[in-house]
C-alpha cells in the first residue's frame, strides 16, 4: 500500500500545480534551504487528505455527487487566482533574493487550500479498490497516507535541487517566463476544472 501510494503521488504530483510553483518559486527567490521548508508544509496535505480519503472515500465520493459545485468553483478560484499572481505579478530579482516568508506553515497553507487533493486520493482509493487493494486497517491507512507524503516529497525536493541549479545557470529573463508560462498553465487548469 505504501510503495503504491507513493508512486501515485509522484506521478499525480508532475502537473504544475499551486505546491509545486511555489516550492520553485520559493527556491529561486530565497535559496534551497527555504524551498525545502516550504516542501516539506506542502507535502503534508498529501498525508492529510489521502488519510482522509482511505478512511471517508466512499462518503466523499457521495458529497462530491451531491455537491459538485462547490469543489469545482473552490478549485477553479484557486487555480486560477495563483496563476493569475505568477503572470502577472510575479517578481523574480535573483540579484537581491527576497526574504524567506512563511515556510513550512506556507506550504501547508497552500496545500490545503487546494480541494481536488482530497478528490483525487478518494479517486485513488476507490481504484485501487477495483485492483483488490482493499485494506481498511489502522496500518493500511498509515501506509496509504504516509506513502502519498513521501511521494510528493521526493517530487518536491527534485524541485528544489532543479531550482537551486537553474538559478546558477539560467538567466532571470528566462525564469520569467518560465513562470509565466506556469501562470498559463494554472489558469488554463482553473478553466479546466469548471468543465
Amino acid at each position: 500500500m505504501f510503495l503504491l501510494a507513493t508512486v501515485v503521488s509522484f506521478i499525480g504530483s508532475l502537473q504544475a500545480g499551486l505546491v509545486n510553483t511555489a516550492v520553485l518559486a520559493t527556491t529561486l527567490r530565497s535559496g534551497k534551504q527555504a524551498g525545502r521548508s516550504l516542501a516539506l508544509g506542502g507535502a503534508i496535505p498529501e498525508f492529510i487528505y489521502a488519510g482522509l480519503a482511505f478512511g471517508f472515500g466512499t462518503l466523499i465520493s457521495l458529497l462530491r455527487s451531491d455537491h459538485p459545485g462547490v469543489v469545482k468553483w473552490t478549485a477553479a478560484a484557486t487555480l486560477t487566482g495563483m496563476g493569475i499572481y505568477f503572470l502577472f505579478f510575479f517578481k523574480l530579482d535573483l540579484e537581491r533574493p527576497g526574504k524567506a516568508t512563511g515556510g513550512t506553515w506556507k506550504g501547508l497553507l497552500i496545500g490545503l487550500a487546494n480541494p481536488q487533493l482530497l478528490l483525487f486520493w478518494c479517486g485513488v482509493k476507490l481504484s485501487l479498490v477495483t485492483f483488490g487493494f482493499d485494506g481498511d486497517g489502522m496500518l493500511d491507512l498509515l501506509a496509504f497516507a504516509t506513502g502519498a507524503f513521501v511521494g510528493a516529497m521526493i517530487l518536491l525536493l527534485l524541485l528544489v535541487n532543479w531550482g537551486t541549479k537553474a538559478k546558477d545557470r539560467m538567466h532571470a529573463t528566462a525564469l520569467r517566463w518560465i513562470f509565466r508560462g506556469l501562470g498559463l498553465a494554472l489558469i488554463v487548469g482553473g478553466l479546466f476544472a469548471l468543465r
